[in-house]
């Protein structure tokens, strides 16, 4: 028989279908915030500084499209039940401004940023004239200019750069991945939800073991006082015994005519006293009190790390593990 389930959940989920505007009507809040952001600047924008915003790094010419991409993926990520934060944290002493996205509890920093082409510098009269005045002055060979090709996804450093960033590439536009992306941040947060509840399981069946483990070795410590006692209660059964038959013994004599005397007399009444009171039968028979169970009471019953969990007993030696699904003693 087939896992129906099981193998629907092995096949890779389908590609979410975003549609990119032509125009926004109703802006992502993200969006309006960064648009107001970026005003009337002709030149480079450069959003990665600045708080609430989306992080951008683009030519003047790309922003309109940068924004429409982003609005399509930040709108589809809410209508899916995720979250998007605009947040500032503190990072070796300095602000650092984030825009993640928000699923089951996994963050995801993105940045859109237009690669760069490098191409021959063109120097300037200035840079001349000061390459000139100073002799250890270099000038650039090459620049950097934007290439109007669009790249979003983690930002430069982070460790999930391999996990979920896609650009315009000669086969396809960063328009035509988006639910790509989206479907990666899925699968990812779906993998490692997958790898923390083996995780779970795995300590919690470690859990188990150890718990079950320190019972075994509470048993056997209880077991041990009490054969103990129990031993010592049976020798001492034995000598009041063999005790009694001496002093009937010696009582046996006197009446075959060997008289006793005084001392005699009063050394057996003692000797019978003395059996009375070892004698474990002349009383009710009860068990003895359960030794103490803490870490150093049971060491030499264990072995492994006794800190590995919390201790399950407390302090009046009753089983009280925190963990409801472990056995008690």
């Amino acid at each position: 028989m087939v896992d129906e389930e099981a193998e629907l959940a092995a096949q890779p989920q389908p590609v979410p279908a975003i549609a990119i505007p032509d125009t926004i009507d109703r802006p992502h809040q993200l969006v309006r915030a960064t648009r107001k952001a970026i005003g009337r600047s002709k030149s480079a924008v450069d959003t990665r500084e600045t708080a609430g915003v989306i992080p951008l790094h683009v030519s003047r010419a790309q922003v309109d499209r940068a924004l429409r991409i982003m609005h399509a993926l930040l709108t589809e990520v809410e209508l899916r039940g995720y979250q998007v934060d605009a947040r500032t944290d503190l990072q070796h002493g300095q602000a650092l401004h984030e825009m993640v996205v928000v699923i089951r509890g996994h963050d995801f920093p993105l940045t859109l940023t237009e690669r760069t082409t490098k191409v021959p510098h063109e120097p300037t009269p200035q840079e001349i004239r000061r390459e000139q005045q100073s002799p250890w002055t270099r000038i650039p060979k090459y620049d950097h200019a934007f290439n109007g090709r669009l790249e979003l996804g983690a930002p430069a450093g982070s460790r999930h750069r391999h996990v979920y960033t896609y650009s315009d590439s000669a086969r396809w536009t960063l328009e035509s991945r988006l639910g790509h992306l989206l479907r990666d941040l899925e699968e990812h947060v779906t993998a490692a939800e997958g790898r923390r509840e083996k995780e779970r399981l795995q300590k919690a069946d470690q859990r188990r073991r150890w718990y079950a483990t320190v019972s075994q070795a509470r048993q056997q410590q209880v077991d041990r006082h009490r054969t103990t006692f129990l031993n010592e209660q049976v020798q001492a059964w034995r000598h009041a015994s063999e005790i009694d038959a001496f002093c009937q013994a010696a009582h046996a004599r006197a009446a075959d005519g060997m008289p006793s005397s005084e001392e005699e007399i009063a050394w057996l009444r003692w000797a019978e006293e003395y059996a009375e009171r070892i004698d474990p039968l002349r009383s009710p028979l009860r068990a003895p009190p359960d030794p103490p169970s803490s870490r150093e009471a049971l060491g030499k019953f264990l072995q492994g790390d006794l800190d590995a969990h919390p201790w399950p007993f407390d302090s009046r030696g009753r089983w009280s593990p925190p963990d409801e699904d472990v056995s008690p003693v």
